[in-house]
């Protein structure tokens, strides 16, 4: 009897939920993968009834990698929050420290940064 094995999901492993232990928050209809997001969005509700920002968009997906050449599929960043502060196009990011640490993050933030120079990025 093979004792190595003991089936799936493997004995003595806890199912911890996502990797950053963010609980899922639910404003209205809306479902955010943060409590700080959710929080964040609720700032940034009240700064647009109060004529500072505008244009409030959440999930906004932006290319960084086309399907073309080798690449079997697009490639997208979903940034939380973008919005018009004055005459700025802003994209905000909700980030925990864990995560603005990330290769990955910082490699998509990057291409952001690089594809869409015509916005101001912000994490919070």
């Amino acid at each position: 009897m093979n004792t190595f094995y003991s089936g799936y999901p493997f004995s003595g492993r806890k199912n911890t939920g996502n990797k950053y232990h963010n609980q899922k928050t639910k404003i209205g209809d809306m479902v955010f993968d943060s409590k700080k997001e959710a929080n964040r969005f609720q700032e940034l509700k009240l700064l647009e009834r109060g004529g500072v920002i505008s244009d409030l968009k959440t999930q906004v997906r932006f290319l960084i990698c086309p399907k073309e050449g080798g690449n079997k599929r697009a490639r997208y960043y979903v940034a939380d929050f973008v919005y018009t502060e004055g005459d700025k196009a802003i994209i905000e990011d909700v980030k925990s420290e864990i995560t603005r640490k990330n290769a990955v993050y910082s490699l998509k933030k990057a291409l952001v940064q690089w594809q869409y120079p015509e916005y101001i990025f912000r994490e919070s």
